[in-house]
């Protein structure tokens, strides 16, 4: 017979054939010794109860469930071979942001993140603690590297008496391991220290970015500062002609960083500078070669506090951490001590009491260890301390606040979206993203929009079912989160397959409509293209009263709201006619709510109307699974029913295509400079890519759609030559133009179109 270890009754033990084989040889003779215990002698007890002890260690061992480690979907092969172990499974992160929370939520055990991952999480992790750094065979350093300053020794006046000096800097041509926060923390310091980080600056660009740049053209003299500053070669190129100075002291006056940039800066201080930064292995294998050994006691270190310091005694300004195992602090000591025993030969300093562990481990390395197989061993951290402990032996948290009382109010809808906005504002601080974002929480997306009007939030990605009403409050578009064209929006008109009365657009006057949502992209498309096709009168811009005009009894969610910006002409009681309370949710009898109370809200609300009250709806082009699609037909843009039932069709047969959302502002506002500088920033740092350890258009813990939808690929903006974002872009200016030109609207007369505004307003950035 087989006895199992004892447990908690909480999860089921599975031993495989292995297991229970090897288990046996230690269970055997501890039976043996339990049975006979009762006439063994007091010495042989205790070999016995050592035994026993030994045992229930085992027990533990066995019954234990595996851990679980971060991974990437690259990973998968090697999972696949780890869980067939039954002691570790892997949790599949997307970025390492992903998997610190997930440990934090205990979804993981532990994983290997970033430093740049950890310097985010500090704020806002308790649970996560650091128990190892990657390091490399040659540098076993406390840190990957550390930022230091040279001055000439005879520098005085620390940090006040650097006005006017040449200034040597290494550039911004770096990976996200050396970010531009650490590149300006000595120039951004000085500024502030002298009164000169110019908020008063006049630039062309309106851009607290550019504020900066001339901040510090106008304080040093001739320089050698590298570019990229801006990341947009058109928009760089400007500036080096601009700031002309800080590219003086580079080679031929090019401001574009060389490719040891580092030793450059060094080189350029040698060369007539009088401060560099670099960092302190530069220095150290800088003036221990034999062409500058003889020079080393022309220069000193220029601390963070103004002290000067021979070059025997550095001080770093910042410290870049080694990559990082981390794990859940509830498991902190088992999955230490398993990490030392799997990887003995990789540990640094090695405990030599660890025996190394028989289990197979080849397939965790490639999973735990960093991309690059330069970092090959593991120094274990003893004390395990939380991020924030961690990271504060390296450098300063960049602080969000604001910078000369300049910040992006960025508009959220709930308590996960303020969430990664939070993470997504010190993200951005800890690159040094200006203006930093300030994440202001509203109740609705109606009422975001309803923000951005009043000046109480600034920008939002919004919707584009919310485009008509964001435009009545006088908003536009500033860019346009662009996905896969599955997930673009193509709106159709459905009719029921039995319904022989209709066979043209024309047919459509005085039948009953679904729409999914009043002032959605479905209701907007269909008015423009019936309008288009003359079949609704262009008498009026009132597009309200015009679609109000046009159909009977119908079901169009929120045409009683005022959130939805409704015309004063409609006919609420005829447009709300066919909507119907859900039982399950609604308090009422009668139920026009632009939510899930109505049950023919939605696109699949709207079908179900048509089903069963409607005689035309106008949805969005999908599959709806729920639906026998040989019950409905398609009435084409042209006026001609589609030659099979169903909902898919070709594009022509849609009204339109267009994309799903967009990123508003105020109209007039004066923060568009900074926003767009913002959102070209959020891409290049954050966009959509595997060795970013934050991803802005991604999932965050385990939340679908939070700031921008997850089928975002990157950003557009209104010079985009795309046929999606071209008709979304017409479909606005039409309803523009029409108001623009409408005898009955005359007050709106000066407004210039959504369009040519952006237009100008984005000017100062690219062109």
């Amino acid at each position: 017979s087989i006895i199992l270890c004892p447990h908690d009754g909480t999860q089921t033990v599975d031993l495989d054939l292995n297991r229970i084989r090897e288990f046996s040889l230690w269970f055997v003779p501890i039976l043996t010794c339990a049975i006979r215990h009762t006439n063994l002698k007091r010495g042989n007890m205790g070999v016995c109860r050592v035994l026993v002890l030994l045992f229930l260690t085992l027990c533990e061992v066995y019954s234990r469930d595996p851990y679980s480690i971060c991974a990437s979907l690259k990973d998968k092969s090697d999972c696949d071979q780890v869980e067939r172990q039954d002691f570790v499974r892997c949790q599949y992160s997307l970025h390492n942001v992903d998997c610190l929370l997930n440990i934090e939520n205990k979804r993981a055990d532990f994983g290997t993140v970033q430093p740049e991952a950890a310097l985010v999480g500090a704020k806002f992790l308790k649970n996560v603690v650091v128990v190892g750094e990657f390091r490399t065979d040659t540098e076993l350093d406390d840190s990957e590297f550390a930022v230091v300053v040279l001055v000439r020794k005879t520098h005085t006046g620390g940090l006040k008496n650097l006005r006017g000096k040449k200034y040597c800097h290494p550039g911004f041509k770096f990976n996200h391991i050396v970010t531009d926060f650490v590149l300006k923390e000595f120039e951004n310091t000085v500024l502030k220290e002298n009164n000169a980080e110019g908020c008063k600056n006049k630039v062309s660009t309106a851009t607290l970015l550019e504020k900066e740049i001339r901040a510090v053209s106008e304080f040093f003299g001739p320089s050698c500062r590298p570019g990229p500053w801006f990341g947009f070669e058109k928009f760089d190129n400007e500036f080096y002609k601009n700031y002309s100075n800080l590219c003086e002291l580079c080679k031929e006056n090019d401001c574009k960083a060389g490719n040891v940039p580092f030793t450059d800066s060094i080189n350029c201080l040698l060369n007539g500078g009088d401060v560099a930064v670099t960092t302190m292995h530069t220095v150290y294998q800088y003036f221990n070669s034999t062409e500058y050994k003889n020079r080393i006691d022309e220069f000193a270190y220029l601390c963070k506090n103004g002290e000067v310091r021979g070059l025997d005694n550095p001080c770093a300004w910042s410290k870049q951490p080694w990559n990082l195992i981390v794990v859940n602090k509830e498991k902190e000591s088992v999955i230490k001590s398993d990490i030392q025993s799997w990887f003995a030969n990789n540990i640094i300093n090695t405990n030599s009491n660890i025996e190394p562990v028989n289990a197979d481990t080849k397939n965790i390395q490639p999973i735990l260890f960093p991309t690059d197989q330069e970092y090959n061993k593991i120094q274990i951290v003893a004390e395990a301390p939380t991020l924030l402990e961690y990271i504060a032996k390296y450098r300063e948290i960049p602080s969000t606040e604001e910078k000369c009382g300049e910040n992006i109010r960025w508009c959220t809808v709930s308590n996960a979206e303020q969430q990664k906005c939070e993470w997504l504002a010190q993200a951005s601080a800890n690159v040094a993203i200006q203006p930093t974002i300030k994440c202001i929480q509203s109740p609705t997306p109606f009422a975001c929009l309803e923000d951005i009007k009043i000046g109480g939030v600034d920008v939002v990605a919004s919707d584009a079912h919310l485009g008509y009403i964001a435009r009545k409050k006088d908003l536009a578009p500033l860019a346009f989160p662009d996905t896969a064209s599955k997930d673009r929006i193509k709106p159709i008109i459905v009719l029921r397959n039995d319904n022989n009365s209709i066979n043209s657009l024309a047919d459509l006057k005085g039948k009953k409509a679904c729409i999914p949502d009043y002032g959605g992209i479905e209701w907007l498309s269909f008015i423009n293209t019936a309008r288009a096709q003359g079949v609704i009168s262009h008498s009026s811009c009132d597009y309200g009263k015009l679609i109000s005009d046009f159909v009977s009894e119908s079901c169009m969610p929120g045409a009683h709201d005022k959130e939805h910006e409704v015309s004063g002409n409609i006919d609420v009681e005829k447009l709300c006619k066919l909507c119907q309370p859900d039982p399950q949710e609604s308090k009422t009898g009668v139920n026009c709510n632009s939510n899930t109370e109505n049950r023919f809200y939605g696109h699949v609300g709207a079908l179900k109307c048509l089903k069963e009250a409607g005689e035309f709806a106008v949805v969005t082009q999908e599959d709806y699974s729920e639906f026998n699609p040989n019950d409905f037909r398609v009435l084409c843009k042209n006026g001609s029913l589609a030659a099979a039932p169903g909902f898919i069709v070709d594009e022509n047969c849609a009204l339109t295509k267009i994309i799903d959302s967009e990123v508003l502002a105020k109209k007039d506002g004066s923060k568009v400079g900074n926003i767009n500088a913002v959102l070209l920033n959020l891409e290049t740092r954050f966009g959509s890519d595997r060795h970013k350890f934050f991803e802005v258009f991604n999932s965050f813990n385990n939340t679908l759609d939070l700031l921008f939808k997850d089928s975002t690929q990157g950003l557009s903006y209104l010079q985009s030559q795309s046929t999606h974002i071209k008709n979304f872009v017409q479909l606005f200016e039409d309803v523009q133009k029409c108001v623009a030109n409408d005898k009955d609207n005359s007050g709106t007369r000066s407004g210039v179109t959504i369009l040519s505004f952006a237009i100008c307003l984005l000017l100062p950035l690219f062109y």
